[in-house]
């Protein structure tokens, strides 16, 4: 059950909320077909961010429209891609002449929305370019890395653009330093029930790629860490932030028992770590778990890699 007045108004209720709750921040893109927020103090003269998704529960997408993160955000309904025609009037809005930068998770719609998007916009001379992220190892096991899907390490990827467009990076250099960014970002959903821990389950009911015996949180992130470790081959050793996306059903004690738990595991293995936050930011399993993200940082992305305080929350 969700406290709300009906699933039909949730959106727009929530981001009339978000408003509320931060006068002058905001404005709302006037739209029939999705919804949209922009900054009202972005900084001129560099390349904007536009971040977006499927609508959600958690922090993911409404409010990351947020200094540090993106300049924008755009999500669609429940479970769904936001509309290719908001993306473009969402950058058209807020384009200065340096670019537009779409961020968003790596699944079909999103993808084909966001290339309509850039499209649209190279119509009107606007140039823009899309950086699909795709941190989620285990969505498709035994595939290319590009195949998969994307989970909440896009926010990492995000704060690290941002810095960079305010440093006056052009879309060219912001575009490839998200690819890389994401090249380097991996993620695992890891959920707790009936004494069972299960690796790598997809909150749209895929199966779990591995279950075994829940021990500990220790044990549970020590097992996690090595396969996010594993994943990362040459870069298993370069310093890591650490973000861990916390389930529905997880309380504030017990989200600080993960982190506490998950950043030992990196200490323990002799890694250096340039930083960590826990929050619910991608609200998409219900009951106890948590996603555990790390990204490994060469200079360049330690330099914006730093925590950034939302409405909210960290991350």
């Amino acid at each position: 059950m969700r406290l709300w007045n009906s699933r039909e108004t949730a959106l727009n209720e929530a981001l009339n909320g978000i408003k509320r709750a931060c006068p002058g921040k905001y404005t709302r893109l006037e739209t029939e077909y999705g919804y949209g927020l922009y900054r009202n103090n972005i900084s001129s003269n560099r390349v904007r961010i536009i971040v977006d998704g499927g609508g959600g529960y958690g922090h993911m997408w409404s409010a990351f429209a947020e200094e540090g993160l993106a300049d924008a955000m755009v999500h669609g309904n429940f479970d769904s891609a936001p509309n290719a025609y908001v993306l473009y009037e969402m950058a058209k809005n807020i384009d200065c002449g340096k670019g537009i930068l779409f961020l968003t998770n790596h699944y079909m719609g999103d993808y084909l929305n966001n290339d309509m998007a850039e499209e649209l916009l190279a119509h009107d001379n606007i140039n823009a370019a899309m950086c699909c992220i795709s941190d989620d190892i285990l969505s498709c096991e035994g595939e290319i890395a590009e195949n998969r899907g994307g989970l909440h390490g896009i926010g990492q990827v995000c704060k690290i653009c941002a810095g960079a467009a305010r440093e006056g990076y052009n879309l060219e250099q912001l575009s490839k330093l998200a690819s890389k960014s994401n090249s380097r970002v991996r993620s695992v959903s890891l959920n707790v029930r009936e004494g069972k821990l299960f690796f790598g389950e997809g909150f749209s009911g895929e199966p779990a790629v591995k279950e075994k015996v829940f021990e500990s949180v220790d044990q549970m992130f020590s097992d996690a860490v090595d396969i996010l470790l594993s994943e990362l081959g040459l870069w298993k050793d370069c310093p890591m932030y650490l973000s861990v996306n916390n389930h529905c059903n997880v309380g504030f004690t017990e989200s600080m028992v993960l982190l506490e738990s998950a950043a030992k595991q990196i200490e323990e293995r002799k890694i250096k770590l340039c930083g960590c936050a826990a929050g619910t930011y991608f609200d998409v399993f219900d009951g106890k778990g948590c996603i555990l993200s790390l990204i490994a940082c060469d200079e360049e992305m330690q330099k914006y890699i730093a925590p950034v305080n939302g409405y909210g929350y960290v991350i």
